[in-house]
């Protein structure tokens, strides 16, 4: 089975630890699952440094290898040490050896839960209590919080500060274990110890299957559009689709389309948003494969959007899907780019399963943008240069738009004298 998935920073969620069905279902050992196109949207806590490697190669290497096993086993002094873990941790170095890009590892090993993860999330929905979260100098901080999930009825807000899970003092304590705590069945209760300022106290509440947004919109003034997308997931055309008419139901006459935060997901999801803002038969992207010719994918149908008057954000942080978005809106002169070059990762992952529950991520090929062009390592570039952190995090939908955010002024500005 092969299906194109979206990768969000799932560590940061509360969400259903229940296996995934389709997944469980697979038994042969080496099945393609997903073809991915993403990067991570930040680093997670417990990321691993990259390894500096030999630059050269071992003679006869597999032979090394069984020798080196052999030897750990009769002579190492720890007997303790479980076979196990050596493999999986030769498994780890050998995708470690594939090509990575700075800090963020696309080729990895993923656990039961890790992949149960990724596949849920390709749904557009978690079971849990609606908030994504991080840690800040040891605090367990309130990233975002979900609309309709339980978190955000309660009142919760961004910024929040999180002391205590059920009766245990989470400061300082590994993500994964935070999260576990957070997690649950749906109708189950976890009450959380929340400060806010000087303000503290205990909110219980009850976890429920939670709709993750991915695009998020507001009409700026009478006739400017602001739409944001956060990633491409099975559920991301149909929002886009909705977001884009009600916008214009509320008079927007033009729109700017904020992917500075966006690291991919979906191929087929991207693609279709892409298509709907052109027009029939206009090139997207072409993917490749080691031992595949190239497979292009075109804008297919009345592009219904592909007349409204466009401007994007992009950045850093613009990843894969959301170049692939980009660079179709360049190429064929749909809109204005304004920012940073994005990312420039431009390859497409599988996933593998292992036979045991494991699995592993593989990048399994390319993809070319709408100009023919691969973006690897050089990204997209914006037609007007705006510097963009390459830490920032964007601005909850309601401070929209920011003094401080410079990008969507020259965008605002640009689109006005278009008009004119």
């Amino acid at each position: 089975m092969r299906k194109t998935l979206s990768l969000l920073t799932l560590a940061l969620f509360a969400c259903d630890p229940a296996t995934d069905d389709a997944a469980a279902a697979n038994e042969e050992a080496n099945v393609d699952v997903p073809v991915l196109a993403e990067a991570p949207t930040s680093a997670p806590a417990e990321a691993k440094t990259p390894a500096k490697h030999r630059t050269e190669a071992m003679p006869d290497a597999e032979k090394a290898f069984a020798r080196a096993r052999q030897l750990i086993a009769e002579h190492y002094v720890d007997t303790s040490i479980e076979p196990a873990v050596l493999y999986t941790g030769a498994v780890e170095g050998m995708l470690a050896r594939l090509g990575q890009p700075a800090a963020y590892p696309i080729n990895e090993l993923m656990s039961p839960r890790e992949l149960s993860e990724l596949l849920h999330d390709t749904g557009g929905t978690i079971v849990g209590v609606g908030v994504m979260i991080e840690q800040v100098a040891g605090i367990l901080v309130i990233r975002d919080v979900i609309s309709g999930g339980p978190a955000a009825t309660a009142g919760l807000q961004r910024g929040d500060r999180i002391l205590e899970i059920d009766g245990v003092r989470v400061k300082g304590k590994p993500m994964v274990e935070i999260v576990d705590k957070i997690r649950g069945v749906a109708g189950t209760g976890v009450d959380m110890f929340v400060q806010r300022d000087t303000e503290e106290w205990h909110e219980k509440l009850v976890r429920q299957t939670v709709a993750i947004s991915n695009v998020e919109s507001k009409l700026l003034g009478d006739k400017l559009g602001y739409l944001r997308l956060r990633g491409f997931a099975e559920t991301t055309p149909a929002e886009f689709d909705a977001a884009v008419a009600a916008l214009q139901t509320q008079g927007a006459e033009a729109l700017v389309l904020d992917l500075r935060a966006c690291p991919g997901g979906l191929l087929d999801a991207a693609i279709a948003v892409t298509g709907s803002l052109l027009r029939d038969g206009q090139a997207i992207v072409t993917t490749t494969g080691r031992d595949e010719p190239g497979k292009a994918a075109v804008a297919k149908g009345d592009g219904r959007w592909k007349d409204l008057p466009l401007v994007a954000l992009i950045g850093p942080d613009t990843a894969s899907g959301a170049e692939i978005l980009a660079d179709a809106l360049a190429t064929h002169k749909r809109a204005t780019l304004i920012g940073a070059p994005t990312f420039g990762k431009g390859t497409i992952e599988s996933i593998h399963e292992l036979g045991n529950g494991w699995a592993i991520k593989l990048s399994t090929g390319r993809f070319v943008g709408a100009g023919g062009e691969p973006l690897p390592g050089r990204g997209v570039k914006p037609h007007l240069p705006v510097p963009v952190a390459a830490d920032a995090q964007p601005d909850p939908l309601e401070a929209v738009p920011a003094e401080a955010d410079a990008a969507l002024a020259v965008a605002k500005t640009w689109l006005e004298d278009q008009a004119n």
